[in-house]
């Protein structure tokens, strides 16, 4: 009777050991399944456990509501960063570009899979990438509005000493018409020096657009016969892009084409 007791004992105990055993093995296995690797396959290699994003239902509800947003304001923004670097390709940010697409992809990729959790991860990574090369625009931006901006008060001095202007009431209205648009120019600038210190890129890229589209006004209005062509060809791509448009060259001499 006693070696009996024993023996249902020692079976309950490799029952238990048995249960524990399968049940740490499937958890190991669940932990390889949700972790990514660079080439979208998985494994527990990527992140150790104080850095592999928590899995609970909880997390799995804050994901859904941060994949909805970044979904639609990471594409936004990859189609504002299509248009600028297909308008100013000598400034080399096309690999860059082409990594903020690979990621949105990459990140979409794991949205229809249903892994939440990591579609989270890549989309935010995604929004990194993009905000570092927005920052890098919105600094270029502000080199060619700058230089905008100093033809543009040089040409309107020239024309406040110009002494047709206090004799002649066109001239002096114009004056006073392009005095206004360089003030509303340097509101513009001075919005887009303030999103970027706020790290709101994209806003500084639109605020520095509105500031080039005035300033480029200016220079047109004030240039003389022999400036005019070559201001035209000078700006172009400019205002094509102030317009959120890529500029194309053609055989008629150029156009403008919204991105698919």
């Amino acid at each position: 009777m006693k070696m009996r007791k024993m023996f249902k004992v020692f079976s309950l105990i490799l029952i238990t050991v048995f249960a524990v055993s399968t049940l740490v093995s499937g958890q190991e296995e669940k932990k390889e399944d949700v972790s990514m690797n660079p080439d979208g396959t998985y494994s527990s290699t990527k992140y150790n456990e104080a850095e592999r994003p928590e899995d609970s239902y909880l997390a799995k509800f804050h994901a859904q509501d941060v994949v909805a947003k970044l979904m639609k304001k990471n594409l936004d923004q990859i189609y504002l960063l299509k248009v600028i670097v297909s308008n100013f390709k000598e400034k080399g940010w096309e690999e860059e570009y082409k990594k903020c697409y690979a990621g949105y992809k990459k990140a979409m990729d794991l949205y229809y899979k249903r892994n939440i959790i990591y579609s989270r991860v890549e989309f935010e990574n995604n929004k990194k990438d993009i905000s570092d090369l927005l920052k890098k625009i919105t600094d270029e931006y502000k080199k060619e509005t700058q230089t905008m901006l100093n033809d543009c008060a040089d040409k309107i001095l020239l024309l406040h000493l110009d002494e047709k202007t206090r004799s002649d009431p066109n001239k002096n209205k114009e004056l006073h018409l392009n005095q206004m648009r360089l003030r509303i120019s340097y509101g513009q600038f001075d919005d887009a020096l303030s999103s970027s210190i706020d790290k709101n890129y994209e806003t500084a890229v639109y605020h520095y657009r509105v500031s080039k589209t005035y300033a480029i006004k200016i220079i047109e209005e004030l240039a003389t016969p022999n400036e005019t062509e070559g201001i035209k060809d000078k700006y172009k791509i400019h205002k094509a892009d102030n317009l959120n448009r890529i500029f194309e060259t053609s055989s008629s001499g150029g156009g403008t084409k919204t991105p698919q």
